[in-house]
């Protein structure tokens, strides 16, 4: 056995040289010779002897370990590296499967529990239930650490090289949150492992205080009661690492996965522009619009959806006219102003459909000028209007199905 205090007054005394190791350790072992050169950098005024005796020191205190079938090359002891870890504040996020295993043992634990009541063995009941209050203690030890440790991830992705791609700064928070969150998620779910673990253990603790209320004191209540508050704290506190979980790392994973989709349909777009120009991009991918398009800005589902559109979007051949071929027929006629648009559906009142007549008026046009027209005209004060059934139009591109008006004169232009 190797004296406690030794090895706790030997890392006193070199923690100025032990910190730096713990650095270098946590990439990978090292060599006899880049322990003597890390360690010469920091002992400049030492002799190769003064190191080998530290070095000696350390490796009989157990310190450092030999790698195995490397004799040659040394690691932290896993004991001490945890310990150091723990002095210098890291963290080092856990599997949630330790939690699973935790619960699972203190159910056999309960059961150990109740066997030992039923047979009336006080020294085996204490026993047991010491036991159990130590996995508790261990439980609520790892949430903790899991905690802090979720913490370091998302600042780590949050002041991270920006110059890097969104995708490998936020490595960590997409591979955290599915081997850790999403599985502590099924975890701590209602019906989930945990809470009816919890739920076994706290049935048995309760039953077996109002049994030696019944039948006759074996350990103290005390110790019961203080191992039932420490499980419901054990339980409440599950739930606040996974709501921290969430806060933490739930708005970079959206992030993530917003910035994959939009980059994935942005290069299918700017590759399809490449090829064959500004015309490739899908214009009936556009969401429609109330407004035009030059004075109001798509909100961010709109764009989020313009964007899936492009990623599913496959561009059909277009058909260009030959360069001696004549063009036929009118050009197309110009844009009507906001004037001439009222000018006319006032000359037609009475008008019964509003939406019919714009369609008598413009056949062929596109079914978000039409929309416009519709709601420019049907809110203008120079015209009463009176609400129609929902009924379906059809355009020269959509079916649209909406309530439309009858337009008439206002008393005060009639007169």
């Amino acid at each position: 056995m190797i004296e406690p205090k030794r090895v706790l007054r030997a890392l006193a005394e070199h923690w100025t040289l032990l910190e730096p190791l713990c650095e270098r350790f946590d990439q990978g072992t090292l060599s006899l010779i880049e322990l003597r050169g890390q360690l010469g950098g920091q002992l400049a005024d030492s002799s190769p002897a003064d190191i080998t005796g530290l070095l000696d020191t350390w490796i009989r205190l157990d310190i450092l370990v030999p790698v195995a079938k490397s004799p040659n090359r040394f690691e932290l002891n896993a004991q001490i590296h945890d310990f150091l870890a723990y002095l210098r504040r890291e963290h080092r996020l856990g599997l949630c499967l330790e939690i699973e295993a935790y619960l699972r043992h203190l159910e056999r634990l309960a059961g150990y529990i109740q066997d030992a009541f039923e047979i009336r063995d006080a020294s085996d009941l204490a026993r047991q239930l010491r036991l159990l209050d130590m996995r508790v203690r261990d439980v609520l030890k790892k949430l903790a650490n899991d905690e802090q440790a979720l913490v370091g991830v998302a600042e780590r992705a949050k002041t991270s090289d920006r110059q890097i791609p969104l995708r490998q700064r936020y490595a960590e928070v997409l591979a955290t949150w599915d081997e850790y969150v999403e599985p502590m998620i099924q975890l701590v779910n209602a019906d989930g492992a945990f809470e009816q673990g919890v739920r076994r253990v706290e049935q048995v603790l309760l039953k077996l205080l109002g049994d030696q209320q019944r039948l006759g004191q074996l350990v103290d209540d005390d110790l019961l009661l203080r191992t039932h508050a420490r499980i419901l704290e054990m339980q409440t506190t599950a739930q606040l690492t996974l709501r921290r979980a969430r806060e933490l790392l739930l708005p970079l994973r959206e992030e993530a996965r917003r910035h994959n989709a939009v980059t994935r349909g942005a290069a299918l777009a700017l590759a399809a522009i490449r090829r064959k120009g500004l015309d490739a991009v899908p214009q009936t991918a556009l969401p429609l619009f109330s407004r035009p398009q030059s004075t109001f800005l798509g909100s961010a589902s709109q764009v989020e959806a313009y964007v899936y559109a492009l990623a599913r979007f496959e561009p059909q051949p277009t058909q260009f006219p030959k360069a001696s071929g004549t063009r036929k027929g009118e050009p197309p006629p110009a844009p009507r102003t906001a004037r001439e648009m009222l000018e006319r559906c006032q000359s037609a009142l009475p008008l019964p459909d509003l939406m019919l007549w714009l369609l008598e008026q413009e056949p062929v046009g596109a079914t978000d000028e039409l929309l416009y027209w519709f709601s420019r005209l049907s809110r203008d004060s120079r015209f009463q209007r009176e609400r129609l059934q929902r009924r379906d139009y059809l355009s020269a591109e959509h079916r649209v199905s909406l309530c439309s008006f009858a337009l008439l004169k206002t008393e005060s232009h009639a007169s």
